[in-house]
Protein backbone atom coordinates (compact mmCIF):
# COMPACT_ATOMS: atom_id res chain seq x y z
CA UNK A 1 0.00 0.00 0.00
CA UNK A 2 3.14 2.40 0.90
CA UNK A 3 4.40 1.84 -3.11
CA UNK A 4 1.04 3.13 -4.69
CA UNK A 5 0.21 5.93 -2.14
CA UNK A 6 3.67 6.72 -2.81
CA UNK A 7 2.91 7.09 -6.65
CA UNK A 8 -0.50 8.10 -6.09
CA UNK A 9 1.15 11.15 -3.77
CA UNK A 10 3.76 11.85 -6.38
CA UNK A 11 1.88 11.26 -9.83
CA UNK A 12 -1.17 12.88 -9.24
CA UNK A 13 -1.96 14.72 -5.97
CA UNK A 14 1.24 17.00 -6.61
CA UNK A 15 0.76 17.62 -10.21
CA UNK A 16 -3.02 18.39 -9.53
CA UNK A 17 -1.83 20.63 -6.35
CA UNK A 18 0.06 22.71 -8.59
CA UNK A 19 -2.18 22.84 -11.42
CA UNK A 20 -5.10 24.33 -9.37
CA UNK A 21 -2.64 26.57 -7.84
CA UNK A 22 -1.24 27.93 -11.09
CA UNK A 23 -4.86 28.42 -12.87
CA UNK A 24 -5.55 29.90 -9.64
CA UNK A 25 -2.88 32.41 -10.37
CA UNK A 26 -3.28 32.83 -13.56
CA UNK A 27 -7.21 33.80 -13.27
CA UNK A 28 -6.25 35.80 -10.50
CA UNK A 29 -3.60 38.10 -12.63
CA UNK A 30 -5.88 38.14 -15.77
CA UNK A 31 -8.75 39.22 -13.51
CA UNK A 32 -6.50 42.09 -12.03
CA UNK A 33 -5.49 43.66 -15.98
CA UNK A 34 -8.98 43.65 -16.92
CA UNK A 35 -10.34 45.08 -13.75
CA UNK A 36 -7.32 47.48 -13.74
CA UNK A 37 -8.15 48.40 -17.14
CA UNK A 38 -11.31 49.26 -16.95
CA UNK A 39 -11.11 51.46 -13.89
CA UNK A 40 -8.48 53.21 -15.99
CA UNK A 41 -10.45 54.08 -19.10
CA UNK A 42 -13.65 54.33 -17.49
CA UNK A 43 -12.34 57.36 -14.95
CA UNK A 44 -10.26 58.66 -18.05
CA UNK A 45 -13.13 58.49 -20.43
CA UNK A 46 -15.24 61.73 -18.65
CA UNK A 47 -12.11 63.46 -17.68
CA UNK A 48 -11.14 63.52 -21.55
CA UNK A 49 -14.41 64.29 -22.81
CA UNK A 50 -14.31 67.58 -20.19
CA UNK A 51 -10.86 68.53 -21.00
CA UNK A 52 -10.91 67.99 -24.70
CA UNK A 53 -14.39 68.80 -26.54
CA UNK A 54 -15.15 66.69 -28.91
CA UNK A 55 -15.99 69.43 -31.39
CA UNK A 56 -12.51 71.11 -31.34
CA UNK A 57 -10.41 67.63 -33.26
CA UNK A 58 -11.78 64.59 -35.10
CA UNK A 59 -8.44 63.06 -33.31
CA UNK A 60 -10.18 63.28 -29.96
CA UNK A 61 -13.48 62.08 -31.30
CA UNK A 62 -11.95 59.09 -32.81
CA UNK A 63 -10.02 58.57 -29.58
CA UNK A 64 -12.94 59.01 -27.46
CA UNK A 65 -14.81 56.59 -29.63
CA UNK A 66 -12.05 53.78 -29.53
CA UNK A 67 -11.66 54.03 -25.42
CA UNK A 68 -15.92 53.72 -25.30
CA UNK A 69 -15.20 50.50 -27.40
CA UNK A 70 -12.40 49.33 -25.86
CA UNK A 71 -14.59 49.82 -22.40
CA UNK A 72 -17.30 48.09 -23.31
CA UNK A 73 -15.01 44.81 -24.96
CA UNK A 74 -12.88 44.59 -22.06
CA UNK A 75 -16.40 44.04 -19.77
CA UNK A 76 -18.06 41.82 -22.09
CA UNK A 77 -14.65 39.76 -21.99
CA UNK A 78 -14.15 39.89 -18.19
CA UNK A 79 -18.42 38.45 -18.17
CA UNK A 80 -17.89 36.33 -20.48
CA UNK A 81 -14.26 34.69 -20.12
CA UNK A 82 -15.16 34.47 -16.08
CA UNK A 83 -11.49 35.08 -14.72
CA UNK A 84 -12.77 35.89 -11.53
CA UNK A 85 -15.25 32.85 -10.75
CA UNK A 86 -12.40 30.62 -12.45
CA UNK A 87 -9.64 31.95 -10.25
CA UNK A 88 -12.09 31.41 -7.18
CA UNK A 89 -12.85 28.03 -8.04
CA UNK A 90 -9.14 27.01 -8.38
CA UNK A 91 -7.74 28.34 -5.53
CA UNK A 92 -10.46 27.27 -3.18
CA UNK A 93 -9.79 23.54 -4.73
CA UNK A 94 -5.83 24.25 -4.24
CA UNK A 95 -6.52 25.31 -0.54
CA UNK A 96 -8.39 22.15 -0.05
CA UNK A 97 -5.83 20.11 -1.36
CA UNK A 98 -3.31 22.10 0.51
CA UNK A 99 -5.45 21.66 3.84
CA UNK A 100 -5.97 17.64 3.20
CA UNK A 101 -2.05 17.17 2.55
CA UNK A 102 -1.59 18.82 5.88
CA UNK A 103 -4.17 17.17 8.22
CA UNK A 104 -2.51 13.90 6.48
CA UNK A 105 1.09 14.92 7.24
CA UNK A 106 0.27 15.78 11.20
CA UNK A 107 -2.24 13.32 11.32
CA UNK A 108 -5.07 15.53 12.37
CA UNK A 109 -8.38 15.98 11.63
CA UNK A 110 -10.34 13.21 9.99
CA UNK A 111 -6.51 11.28 9.99
CA UNK A 112 -6.30 11.47 13.56
CA UNK A 113 -8.78 8.24 14.30
CA UNK A 114 -8.45 6.82 10.65
CA UNK A 115 -7.82 3.00 10.27
CA UNK A 116 -6.17 3.84 6.72
CA UNK A 117 -5.22 7.13 6.49
CA UNK A 118 -3.56 6.89 3.06
CA UNK A 119 -6.82 5.72 1.79
CA UNK A 120 -8.80 7.96 3.37
CA UNK A 121 -6.09 10.70 2.20
CA UNK A 122 -6.99 9.37 -1.55
CA UNK A 123 -11.01 9.14 -1.21
CA UNK A 124 -10.68 12.78 0.25
CA UNK A 125 -8.53 13.89 -2.41
CA UNK A 126 -10.37 12.29 -5.39
CA UNK A 127 -13.41 13.63 -4.33
CA UNK A 128 -12.35 17.20 -4.20
CA UNK A 129 -10.77 16.86 -7.98
CA UNK A 130 -14.14 15.39 -9.27
CA UNK A 131 -15.93 18.17 -7.34
CA UNK A 132 -14.11 20.51 -9.65
CA UNK A 133 -14.79 18.59 -12.40
CA UNK A 134 -18.47 18.07 -12.20
CA UNK A 135 -18.40 21.80 -11.54
CA UNK A 136 -16.53 22.45 -14.92
CA UNK A 137 -19.00 19.96 -16.86
CA UNK A 138 -21.55 22.08 -15.03
CA UNK A 139 -20.95 25.80 -16.28
CA UNK A 140 -19.57 24.06 -19.43
CA UNK A 141 -22.78 22.93 -20.41
CA UNK A 142 -24.75 25.76 -19.05
CA UNK A 143 -22.69 27.91 -21.75
CA UNK A 144 -23.16 25.95 -24.72
CA UNK A 145 -26.91 26.53 -23.74
CA UNK A 146 -27.04 29.46 -24.02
Amino acid sequence: MAQKFSEFYDEFYEPQFEWYDNKAIRNKRRHRVIKISQIVLAATLPVSVSLFPVTQSSIWQYTIIIVSVLLIIIESLESFLNYQKKWMNYRTTAEGLRREDQMFKTRTGLYEDADDPEKEFIERVLALTSQENRYWEITTRKAQES
